[in-house]
């Protein structure tokens, strides 16, 4: 018989897998449970793996500088924070996709086999120019790369940059102060692990599973653009080390060891996400955590920018914006509708203290209008 949650419960085991209620990890580990971690947005994928791991914004910058952890594309076309040691397995998947999926776009940029090749042999060039200092920032490669007569504009540059992590000859590795440098992925990245392509499947439904589950199959097609089929066949290989629950009419999976547990686990209190957090993202059914009524508050226009959120027991009641200087953030939380409740309000001046230490600088708090009226 299958059991059937409560939005309660949904939302209690999501929050444990992708490590929100408490359950701490390092920093590569909670980059580990998640595999991927939407990072276009860097400060806030920071804060993301940093509110999971309880961790300051130097530990996670030394995550990354240490080589334990890149950021690359290799999901849905856009950048994501990584596992140093997935990012192999996890291209071999997508990567020619991927390529497949902007070739009409390459072809109006004027970007073809013999101008990718000339931005690797110029990428390479440069690098060994700087000696043992073997990185770069995005600013200096596509300065070295029109010093080389290859055009950068029009968007030229980023999509030959996206070219070349596709096989991890480029991904954002350590930092300069707040910059995140290139390197050449297959020197700066120590351990690779190797699966053949039906393992590789495997291993992205089960790690998605344990880290966003219990969710939908058509939640993980979404979030990695893998065929149905193929997705189907490796639930089917996983056996009984996936269990099938309902939520709302609709099947989801989860790994089996989370519902082991004595006691179901309790939604975090109130969060302060930043945009592009996988609680929201994660997800193409995001009914559970947001109202549909309020889904253009987060996502304006559908245009794709996710805003940071207040999420109190899994669900969204709020945004929040900051600004922040060297010594202080002011954070400005509000409420979508009405006002936050005098617990809501309470746990966000903790959520403010704890992001604010996590900067290493003081932190304010001042309540918004409500969105709605």
């Amino acid at each position: 018989m299958t059991t059937e949650l409560t939005r309660a419960q949904l939302l209690g085991l999501r929050q444990r897998a992708q490590l929100l209620t408490g359950d701490r990890l390092t920093v590569a580990g909670t980059a580990e449970r998640l595999l991927a971690l939407q990072g276009q947005d860097l400060p806030g994928a920071l804060w993301s793996l940093g509110l999971r791991s309880g961790s300051t914004i130097s530990e996670v910058r030394a995550s990354f500088d240490r080589g334990e952890l890149v950021r690359c594309w290799p999901l849905r076309g856009t950048l994501h924070v990584v596992p140093a040691r997935d990012l192999g397995w996890l291209q071999l998947l997508t990567a020619d996709r991927a390529r497949a999926s902007m070739r009409k776009r390459h072809q109006d940029l004027g970007i073809d086999a013999a101008s990718e090749n000339a931005a690797r042999n110029s990428l390479r060039a440069e690098m060994d120019a700087r000696g043992e200092t073997r990185r770069l920032t995005r600013a200096e490669l596509f300065a070295a790369w029109e010093r080389d007569g290859i055009s950068t504009g029009g968007q030229r540059g980023a999509h030959l940059l996206w070219l070349l992590s596709l096989d991890a000859t480029l991904v954002y590795g350590p930092f300069a102060g707040a910059e995140q440098q290139l390197v050449i992925g297959t020197e700066w990245i120590a351990s690779t692990a190797t699966l053949d392509q039906d393992a590789a499947v495997r291993e992205l439904v089960r790690r998605y599973l344990r880290g966003h589950g219990p969710a939908t199959l058509a939640d993980l097609q979404y979030w990695c653009k893998l065929p149905l089929t193929v997705l189907r066949s490796a639930v089917d290989e996983l056996g009984d080390s996936l269990a099938g629950v309902q939520f709302d009419g609709a099947r989801h999976l989860v790994v089996a060891e989370a519902l082991e547990a004595r006691e179901w686990p309790k939604s975090a209190s109130t969060l302060l996400l930043p945009g592009f957090d996988e609680w929201i993202l994660g997800y193409q059914d995001r009914s559970a955590s947001v109202h549909p009524d309020h889904a253009d508050l987060i996502v304006p226009g559908g245009n794709g920018m996710f805003r940071a959120t207040v999420v109190h027991r899994g669900r969204c009641v709020g945004l929040w914006s900051k600004t922040t200087t060297a010594k202080r953030t002011r954070v400005v939380a509000t409420p979508i509708s009405g006002t936050f409740s005098a617990p809501t309000l309470r746990e966000a001046a903790a959520q403010v203290e704890r992001y604010a230490a996590f900067l290493g600088v003081d932190g304010t708090l001042r309540v918004g209008e409500s969105l709605l009226t």
